[in-house]
């Protein structure tokens, strides 16, 4: 498997986190990913279950805090 074992989520669910920390909305989410809002509301929602999220925030939160970081760590290191 391609998924890395320090995150719960899939590499879908990864990308919306990405985009709700970017502050997009499940609307501008699905027109991203080209899915219906419905799927990308319940991406969220899965995502919430997965991590033990009450709400957006803390994903966004999770999201920038390296929680999907993906291989390359030098933008992420270089941040002091």
């Amino acid at each position: 498997g391609g998924r890395k074992p320090s995150s719960p989520l899939s590499r879908r669910e990864l990308e919306v986190a990405r985009l709700v920390a970017d502050g997009k909305s499940n609307r501008e989410i699905a027109a991203t990913l080209v899915v219906s809002e419905r799927t990308a509301e319940n991406h969220v929602q899965h995502i919430l279950t997965k991590l033990g999220f009450a709400n957006r925030a803390q994903i966004a939160v999770w999201a920038s805090g390296g929680g999907v970081i993906e291989g390359d760590r030098a933008d992420f290191d270089d941040r002091r």
